[in-house]
């Protein structure tokens, strides 16, 4: 009874939550039970034999005792001490009545039932050692079984995740196993109906995704990779221009592998590289590795007997200017503009190319020589248009050198060359303008090449020297005054004159680096003189485009010489200010804050004005020889000059007349009221070791 209300407690309670401590008290009290039952029912059949002598009571209690015994065993033979306990609780005490009695028969049964306890006691071990065999067996197949589902899930996931599209068939080609991007790149909708290779050829075709050419194609190299056992692939283009590329490689187990590839944004990618390869991404022209490629094909053409042609090298004057001054965005919309006007320029089947920076080429088919110099003089003054830009007005030109071919080079590397010494030559004969190629070029840019390395190390070594030429007072006389003239003597060939190196200065950087030297060697050669002498200085256009350089030179060259800044005058001219003329007088006017004089050199020429004169900080502006040469015999000059000389006594400025050779000359210009000469009447620019020795014995 007490073991009947432990299960009727058990079932009236929900155990879903309960935890291994309730767990174990309601085993306890389960085990204390069966054992209390078990010694209550092996006691009273050990009573029942050895106290009575009913055989009815003896076999009920044998039959009962055996029959409950086995079924302990039966139902706990997991939990062998306990069916131990029990069966030993159980059987014992009437087995030892019953070999304990009188009775043969007694004693033959109570045997028995000591061997039942040992044979059951070994089939609950055995059945035991079975069930927890059995249990790991199943926790392993259970955690293969797993593995197996994970391996499983694993292998679908990295499957369907492919970026490529998997499809296996077996030697008949019938599907084995696809992932879902294989059905996405063919469009297959009803996969389980295209079991076979062949199903899905024919409906690749009907939907029209590909071609019946293509799909031969496929099913070829499909059955080719089967049978010849190796890797072939396809590449293919579907209806809805998808670049698809289908490789098949042989299985080990035999069989078929089909990947796919969707190639298309690669093949694009592969397209868009290619092209930043072959083309300027700024203007959309032909870069230089594409030029060459095409004008390789030209001479490929020539040689089969195809038309001649003419090779442009262009180069934009004023473009370094445009991008210092207004920014390096409105200089790449300069560039985009260029192209166009040379595309708008070009015969239809000409080729147009963007070099580098400000450099372009073209390759014209050739009818004639005059023709093709007509198009570059086209070009040049197309270029010459003003550009709009950005709320600015930007003008420029454009130097071309031209080169025929076959007439002036057979391979893409002369006509280049030659092309470009053409443009050379065409920078050097003033900007602008459309030079073409002739043999006699190429020995003049090899010697100037020479003067430029020869002339770089001059200038690093500062090899120069200054002669000075005298500017004399009209009307005491005496010198007043000394021109700096720049001298190379070079090492092999004499004295180069100005007029060589002075370009090739301006041309190659080198003049600011020798404009510089001229500023401190004066400064420092007029310091010894006498101190009512000053010194003049010409000063390059190129050196006000960087003013903080020229006006540090300036301010070092007086302080290390301790030279009173009206002793020394810088000699500028007019070109100065065709461009920027705000930015440049803002810099003169800075430099004459140092105390320092203007003089305005080679007024006459060029691009002279006489609002200038008045616009300008001037202290001196000197007449260019051109104007006093024929002073004595021509009524224009001699009145350009008066003019000249009337203006700048209005405006306190001392006339100085260059390319005084005469006494005419001296008396013509002096009577028209000129202050100042300069010439070889005065005498010849000299070293300045004579001049310190003449203003010594002067002395």
């Amino acid at each position: 009874m007490l073991r009947l209300l432990t299960i009727v407690r058990y079932r009236s309670v929900d155990h879903s939550g309960d935890d291994q401590a309730t767990t174990r008290r309601w085993d306890r009290e389960f085990i204390l039970g069966a054992t209390a039952m078990s010694m209550i029912l092996g006691s009273a059949g050990y009573f029942a034999i050895a106290e009575t002598s009913s055989a009815a009571a003896h076999l009920t209690i044998v039959a009962y005792n055996v029959a409950l015994a086995s079924a302990y065993v039966a139902r706990n033979a997991a939990r062998p001490k306990f069916v131990l306990l029990q069966l030993i609780l159980i059987m014992s005490p009437f087995c030892l009545a019953l070999v304990m009695s009188n009775n043969i028969f007694y004693i033959y049964v109570g045997l028995s039932g000591i061997l039942f306890i040992i044979g059951n006691i070994s089939v609950v071990m055995s059945v035991h050692r079975n069930l927890v065999a059995l249990i790991k067996a199943n926790k392993t197949a259970d955690n293969l079984s797993n593995k197996l589902h994970l391996q499983n899930l694993t292998l679908d996931a990295a499957i369907n995740t492919m970026l490529h599209g998997l499809a296996m068939f077996d030697e008949n080609l019938q599907l084995a196993v696809a992932n879902e991007r294989h059905y996405a790149l063919f469009s297959l909708k009803e996969p389980s109906a295209l079991k076979s290779f062949a199903a899905t050829e024919r409906h690749l075709v009907r939907s029209h995704l590909i071609s019946r050419n293509d799909a031969v194609s496929l099913y070829s190299a499909c059955r080719q990779s089967l049978a010849e056992r190796r890797a072939l692939e396809v590449e293919l283009v579907t209806s809805e221009g998808s670049n698809l590329i289908i490789s098949f490689t042989p299985a080990v187990e035999g069989g078929v592998l089909m990947l796919t590839e969707d190639a298309t944004e690669r093949r694009s990618a592969e397209a868009k590289i290619e092209r930043l390869a072959r083309f300027d991404t700024l203007t959309g022209l032909p870069n230089r590795h594409e030029f060459g490629q095409r004008l390789s094909c030209a001479f490929e053409a020539l040689a089969k007997g195809g038309p001649s042609f003419a090779v442009f090298y262009v180069d934009l004057d004023g473009f370094k200017r445009v991008n210092d001054t207004l920014g390096h965005e409105v200089g790449d919309e300069l560039l985009v503009e260029v192209s166009k006007r040379m595309h708008r320029k070009r015969d239809a089947e000409a080729v147009i190319s963007r070099l580098a920076g400000d450099e372009f080429a073209a390759i014209h088919l050739m009818n004639n020589p005059e023709t093709i110099v007509n198009i570059a003089q086209e070009i040049a003054a197309a270029l010459k248009e003003p550009f709009c830009l950005r709320n600015n007005t930007v003008r420029i030109s454009a130097s071309i050198g031209v080169a025929f071919a076959p007439e002036h080079g057979s391979t893409p590397e002369t006509i280049l060359r030659h092309a470009d010494i053409a443009l050379y030559r065409a920078k050097a004969n003033g900007r602008g303008v459309t030079v073409v190629y002739d043999e006699s070029m190429a020995a003049e840019l090899t010697e100037r090449l020479v003067l430029e390395t020869d002339l770089a190390a001059a200038a690093a070594e500062s090899a120069f020297e200054l002669h000075y030429q005298p500017i004399c007072d009209l009307a005491t006389g005496k010198v007043v005054s000394y021109e700096a003239l720049m001298r190379w003597p070079h090492p092999t060939r004499g004295y180069v004159p100005p007029n060589i190196f002075i370009p090739i200065a301006e041309q190659t950087g080198r003049i600011e680096q020798i404009g510089c030297f001229a500023i401190r060697q004066a400064c420092a050669d007029v310091a010894t003189w006498q101190e009512d002498i000053s010194v003049c200085v010409n000063v390059s256009v190129l050196q006000f485009r960087n003013p903080n350089v020229l006006i540090e030179c300036v301010k070092n060259a007086l302080a290390s010489n301790r030279l009173d800044p009206r002793r020394l005058t810088l000699e500028i001219t007019e070109s100065l200010f065709i461009d920027e003329f705000e930015a440049t007088l803002r810099t003169i006017e800075s430099l004459k804050a140092l105390g320092i004089r203007f003089a305005l050199d080679d007024f006459g020429t060029g691009y002279s004005s006489l609002s200038n004169l008045s616009r300008l900080p001037l202290y001196i502006v000197k007449i260019d020889q051109s104007l006093s040469r024929d002073i004595n015999f021509n009524t224009t000059s001699y009145a350009v000059v008066e003019a000249v000389c009337a203006l700048a006594k209005r405006i306190d400025l001392i006339v100085v007349v260059e390319g005084i050779e005469s006494q005419a000359q001296k008396l013509a210009i002096q009577s028209i009221g000129a202050d100042r000469a300069q010439g070889w009447l005065f005498g010849r620019p000299e070293p300045a070791r004579r001049v310190w020795e003449q203003h010594k014995r002067a002395a």
